[in-house]
């Protein structure tokens, strides 16, 4: 059988959200935002947040079932305008928000999987991007939407195609799990160790601390000093420790693609809450100095926060070694350099920042009246948590290895996503057969 055109209309049945306010803030209704959607293909019901269902007006056309899509109506970020996901929880327990449209497919006529892919396609995501204009805020209607024109293949074909597509999903999705997997394990031991003082205790009650062999063990005192740290560790400001350097002031016109220029870490490339976020690196060609020069391995602080939420400010990474032996660091991020005599390394100070409460004293130095700002005295004057020398090293063969697993499956994901984005619109058009596709996918998959 031959591909056939139909207008998307024809094929999926179309609502809108549910609009709530932030006094609805709270547990008891699953809600898909436009906040959940990114580069991920599917919404995973676990990790979606909760609000207040009292007072609210939900219909039946509100609420999700396996297999529906969710696309991004409107909103400020043009790029996440028109972004599709499948929606893989339970019937009746998930709505979605206001500036979504739920795309429910006639799976007798069509795969809702294919018609998710077809949507994530470059040419459909432009051609949206074209047609669903506005003043300042992008808008995709469900009027534009249901005139678009799809090009199917028989149902069973659009099955096999969607499949080979998700077979590489479901391993970018994998390699996502196991990198916040190895993160959230080197934050935990970072808090048993130096925050809980977990092994401390243990010996003082006589125990034999857990998940430790007596040769780190015998690394942690059985007491406590009248500071109420371990007995032995010290209390030091952190200029005592590391040096703190500001980024490079780069001017637009420098700006550039990739393979044009240098690597510029800047404040897109650092997570709320921390973290390195690969997507947001961008390029540059214009002048620098040789101090705003940055290393793989390196620890960036941000400095600058629109709000006043702290969800950003103060926060840190450590920079990956898929960018190259160098590259340069933005005026919105803080470069921090452990001092040579200091035991402290980038990895302990790296998860100082993420986990424990010096963290958040730090976060709390910033001021500013329309933009956040993190004063550089904040990473200098604080009194720091100091373990000896032996402590630090044996922490850091522990977290080390987490790290580097972790930036090869998320170096792994690019090039999953690649091969994905690069099928998609040749599969969607009938241009490459799905055996032929397959082959490439079983190869990294």
């Amino acid at each position: 059988m031959s591909w056939e055109v139909h207008q998307l209309g024809d094929l999926v049945e179309f609502s809108n959200g549910l609009n709530f306010s932030e006094k609805n803030d709270g547990l008891g209704l699953k809600i898909v935002r436009v906040k959940d959607f990114g580069d991920k293909h599917f919404v995973s019901w676990t990790d979606l947040s909760e609000i207040n269902p009292e007072g609210l007006k939900i219909s039946a056309k509100t609420y999700l079932e396996p297999e529906d899509i969710v696309i991004v109506r409107s909103n400020g970020n043009k790029d996440l305008v028109g972004r599709s996901m499948i929606y893989a929880g339970p019937s009746e327990t998930t709505a979605f928000a206001g500036f979504c449209i739920r795309a429910r497919v006639d799976r007798k006529q069509a795969s809702p999987q294919f018609v998710h892919y077809w949507l994530r396609s470059p040419i459909t995501r432009e051609k949206l991007s074209r047609e669903g204009g506005g003043t300042g805020i992008q808008n995709v209607s469900q009027g534009l939407l249901k005139v678009q024109e799809i090009n199917l293949p028989p149902v069973e074909e659009q099955r096999e195609i969607a499949a080979v597509l998700g077979a590489l999903d479901d391993k970018i999705e994998l390699n996502r799990k196991t990198a916040a997997t190895l993160e959230a394990m080197a934050r935990a031991l970072y808090r048993s160790w130096f925050v809980d003082f977990d092994p401390v205790h243990a010996k003082a009650e006589g125990r034999a601390p857990a998940h430790m062999d007596p040769a780190t063990a015998a690394l942690f005192p059985a007491r406590f000093g009248a500071d109420g740290v371990p007995e032995g560790w010290g209390l030091e400001p952190m200029s005592t420790h590391v040096s703190v350097l500001r980024g490079l002031s780069y001017k637009g016109a420098g700006l550039c693609d990739e393979g044009e220029g240098v690597p510029l870490h800047n404040l897109n490339s650092v997570f709320e809450g921390g973290g390195y976020k690969t997507a947001g690196i961008k390029y540059y060609r214009g002048d620098f100095k040789p101090r705003h020069q940055i290393v793989p391995g390196d620890l960036i602080v941000t400095n600058t926060e629109q709000g006043f939420d702290l969800l950003l400010m103060g926060h840190a990474a450590l920079v990956p070694h898929h960018f190259g032996p160098t590259g340069l660091f933005s005026q919105h991020i803080y470069k921090v350099e452990p001092k040579a005599k200091s035991s402290l390394s980038r990895e302990w100070l790296y998860l100082m920042l993420s986990v424990s409460p010096k963290g958040q004293e730090i976060r709390s130095y910033s001021n500013g009246t329309t933009v956040n700002m993190l004063p550089m005295d904040a990473l200098e004057i604080p009194k720091v948590l100091v373990p000896p020398r032996r402590v630090v090293e044996a922490f850091d063969a522990a977290v080390k290895p987490m790290f580097a697993r972790k930036e090869s499956v998320e170096v792994e994901n690019q090039t999953l996503a690649t091969l994905r984005d690069t099928l998609l619109p040749r599969l969607m058009s009938g241009e490459l057969r799905v055996g032929a596709a397959r082959e490439q996918v079983v190869d990294v998959a």
